[in-house]
């Protein structure tokens, strides 16, 4: 599994799964995502190497943490805290959702575990900016609106990508807290993006690509961005990154396992551009 990286008991990247989704607002199904993860970065498809030359498998050592099981959003808040501050000393985090609502979990977990401040990088169909959505504030739809309101990231901080399903009240929220959104027509014309931050969290919503990409999410969304224009974008950043998820991925609607193995390709090309250095 994972790209022939091998396990470690000191490991430098630890995998949590967070199977939730109980604020999928369209087609539930997410919280089987992690397992649909893991077994598409199977060693037995991939070389351990990113499109960069990178040798995973030689700078990288693993330790899969499991599931977090939860009944409620708050207890699952506390379990990712309580995990991440367990394990952390700056190693890479990678969460597997479950839908987008866990991200507010894990960048709260890493910034409480870290003491540190880092942007977010976004990359989603949707800004998820709504101030409640079916009457929940936690919902996958309000995930950066909790993030900012809450102060765990600062607006100026925040880039989104992919965005092609806003509303004027998202727009607007987002214009008065600096949050800088960047459509699937811009990255279609240029694909490069300047990050102004030295440290980041990536979070991929599987629906950031277009469904002819990535057919199995809750809320696909057409006209959006092809996996080639994502790797590129991946490639092309310059930041350190702390930690990263992929979510919304549903192996319900998925096609023969295309959802997936794009999720595989996106995980190995931020490993290859987030080498750990020691």
């Amino acid at each position: 599994m994972f790209f022939g990286i091998p396990h470690s008991i000191t490991p430098n990247l630890y995998i949590l799964g967070v199977p939730w989704d109980e604020s999928s607002s369209y087609r539930k199904g997410s919280k089987d995502g992690p397992n649909a993860i893991r077994e598409a970065t199977s060693g037995e498809l991939y070389n351990s190497f990113s499109e960069g030359l990178v040798d995973l498998a030689k700078h990288w050592r693993y330790k899969d943490l499991g599931n977090v099981i939860a009944e409620s959003f708050e207890e699952l808040v506390n379990r990712i805290d309580d995990i991440v501050t367990a394990h952390y000393n700056g190693e890479l985090f990678l969460f597997l959702g479950g839908d987008h609502s866990i991200t507010y979990a894990t960048i709260k977990a890493i910034k409480e575990a870290s003491g540190e401040s880092f942007g977010l990088i976004y990359f989603d169909a949707h800004p998820d900016l709504y101030s409640e959505y079916d009457g929940d504030n936690y919902s996958h739809a309000c995930t950066v609106r909790r993030l900012v309101e809450e102060g765990l990231v600062r607006g100026s901080e925040v880039i989104q990508i992919g965005v092609r399903a806003p509303t004027k009240e998202q727009i607007e929220f987002a214009k008065e807290h600096g949050i800088r959104i960047i459509s699937a027509s811009e990255i279609y014309r240029s694909p490069r993006v300047q990050v102004p931050f030295e440290k980041a969290y990536l979070s991929f919503d599987m629906d950031v690509l277009d469904p002819a990409f990535a057919p199995g999410v809750g809320n696909p969304e057409p006209g959006g961005l092809t996996t080639r224009e994502l790797v590129e974008i991946i490639k092309g950043l310059d930041v350190d990154i702390v930690a990263f998820d992929i979510v919304e991925l549903n192996p319900e609607y998925d096609y023969k396992g295309i959802t997936a193995f794009a999720a595989a390709k996106i995980i190995r090309e931020v490993l290859g551009k987030a080498v750990f250095v020691e």
